[in-house]
């Protein structure tokens, strides 16, 4: 059965998974060099507080239980809660890392996408989780997934891993030429070019890059973040204003916005207001199924094959602490033979 007008399943990745494809390179890259407009930071930390050092393996944050919601600490308190370092694998992050989308803009977006529609969801889902939704932070890739499992009241380390199998870490690393770096940042792009494709590829190119450029007419990524948020509403699930359901370009444009939104979908499901789900072939959706929130957030399912193929994987990620073994700094995109090496990231960051 598929999803509701107004469901979830057009924000995640719905493609089969087909791995990253990485290679270490042989020298560490290098962040972008561009000059954004950004907002002042909501928290002045002390330099003395700051270490060089990596997130101890145990992580800083546990989960906290169903029913916690309406306790969970904002975005203030959440800032002075997270253990600060200058530790950052990922240089090229640091222009996303900075931003911090427009709240009104965000929320704007989201209300124009209800997902309280048709009896799928909880009515909290509309009136208390989206609207805590708003990127409203700056700090190195690992500060920002602090951030957001200490916004929703989620482990660390799980942030970490399933940021390890969607993006190896990278927000958004481009070639010179402003292409995105596919697997990393952007992928599960259209193989097939129709009027609704070409719809939803046209609307993204409002919002300062042309991807049909580079993937040609009606063919562009579907996903987008260090965390796979998908872009990409067809039209069969409910119409949606733009034809994209209310994400972008805030899931490319800011790091901490997408990791915000990963945690507002993992809390919510994890609460038991994804009531969609229990229709999707699997009858045991209720709250407190965190390991089924995760494989849903990949495959838009709930515990079929793919999604227990991608919990698997991010177990492991989590088991094995890749994000502190030695060569991590270096795993990434190696030159391209047609498309260059990473270059500067072009893009703007801010709406037209």
């Amino acid at each position: 059965m598929g999803p509701p007008p107004g469901s979830a399943a057009g924000r995640r990745r719905r493609a089969p998974h087909r791995g990253l494809v990485i290679v270490l390179a042989a020298t560490l890259l290098c962040g972008g060099a561009a000059t954004i407009r950004e907002r002042a930071a909501t928290i002045a930390v002390p330099a003395a507080t700051i270490s060089a050092a990596p997130p101890r393996p145990a992580g800083y944050f546990d989960l906290k239980p169903v029913g916690s919601w309406a306790r969970l600490p904002g975005d203030r308190q959440c800032d002075l809660e997270i253990h600060r370092s200058t530790w950052e694998p990922r240089p090229v992050n640091n222009k996303r890392n900075n931003v911090m989308p427009d709240p009104a803009a965000v929320h704007q977006a989201l209300l124009e996408r209800p997902r309280d529609t048709a009896g799928g969801y909880d009515p909290r889902w509309d009136t208390w989780l989206l609207p805590r939704v708003d990127g409203q932070f700056r700090g190195t890739t690992d500060e920002i997934l602090q951030w957001a499992a200490c916004k929703w009241g989620l482990p660390d380390n799980l942030l970490r891993a399933i940021a390890v199998r969607e993006s190896t870490w990278y927000q958004y690393p481009t070639y010179h030429s402003g292409r995105c770096v596919t697997h990393l940042g952007c992928g599960d792009s259209f193989s097939q070019a129709d009027h609704a494709t070409t719809t939803f590829c046209r609307d993204l190119a409002q919002y300062g890059y042309d991807y049909q450029r580079n993937f040609g007419p009606g063919l562009c990524p579907k996903t987008y973040s260090v965390v796979g948020i998908m872009a990409w509403q067809a039209p069969k699930w409910g119409r949606m204003l733009g034809n994209q359901n209310g994400t972008f370009p805030f899931s490319r444009d800011s790091t901490a916005y997408a990791a915000d939104y990963l945690g507002a979908t993992l809390r919510g499901c994890f609460e038991g207001w994804e009531v969609w789900l229990a229709n999707t072939g699997k009858q045991d959706y209720r709250p407190g199924q965190l390991w089924g929130c995760v494989g849903s957030w990949y495959s838009g399912g709930w515990n079929d094959p793919a999604a227990k193929d991608y919990v698997r994987n991010v177990k492991a990620e989590w088991q094995n602490h890749t994000w502190l073994k030695v060569a991590w700094p270096i795993v990434g995109p190696g030159c391209s033979a047609q498309f260059g090496c990473i270059g500067t990231d072009p893009l703007r960051t801010t709406s037209p």
